[in-house]
């Protein structure tokens, strides 16, 4: 796979990951409107041609038909991390967002969203320390190199809970100096 390589050559991916970042981490795809699922039976994020899939998908806006990477993470390019680590990322040449899907998360207690907001939060951290961390030790600055921003995605019948996402985002700026924590289910790559 050729497109969509420069911007894996761009952060040094492959040589971050020791060569296991290889074709079943990755795809790309240059659909205006794309959907992406953390798939139940295989455990890992992928594209979606299915519209049933846009209740519990992170929804793309993709209007310049740019290439858009999507990178499996959890269960596919690092495995049984623990304490858990991001479902994927996606990208283009400019914006990284890293995703955690809560699509099967329930409850409508204070308590219960906040223990599947601080699980996902937690989870998007360790991600940035990884990635981060791993990059660093190769010279390149991934809040230097590309816009970064982290989401979490719930289905779109769990509670709103404003004020919890509120109190969420600040916590997660401060810890990771400034970046965004957002709870959309829509993206947009422009």
């Amino acid at each position: 796979m050729t497109i969509g390589i420069d911007v894996i050559d761009k952060l040094k991916l492959d040589l971050a990951f020791d060569n296991h970042f290889d074709d079943d981490c990755w795809t790309v795809r240059t659909d205006s409107k794309l959907l992406v699922v953390d798939d139940d039976l295989t455990r890992k994020s992928r594209f979606s041609d299915d519209e049933m899939d846009e209740e519990r998908a992170l929804i793309i806006i993709n209007s310049h038909n740019k290439i858009i990477t999507l990178i499996s993470i959890d269960h596919a390019l690092i495995e049984n991390h623990p304490g858990g680590i991001a479902d994927c990322a996606v990208m283009d040449d400019q914006k990284l967002a890293f995703v955690e899907f809560k699509t099967n998360a329930y409850g409508n207690s204070d308590e219960s969203i906040r223990d599947t907001f601080e699980k996902a939060s937690n989870q998007l951290k360790e991600t940035l320390q990884v990635f981060g961390g791993k990059l660093t030790l190769l010279g390149v600055d991934l809040i230097e190199a590309m816009a970064v921003e982290c989401r979490i995605i719930v289905s779109h019948r769990y509670p709103k809970a404003s004020a919890l996402k509120q109190d969420f985002r600040a916590l997660f700026a401060q810890e990771t100096n400034g970046i965004n924590l957002i709870f959309e289910r829509l993206i947009e790559f422009v």
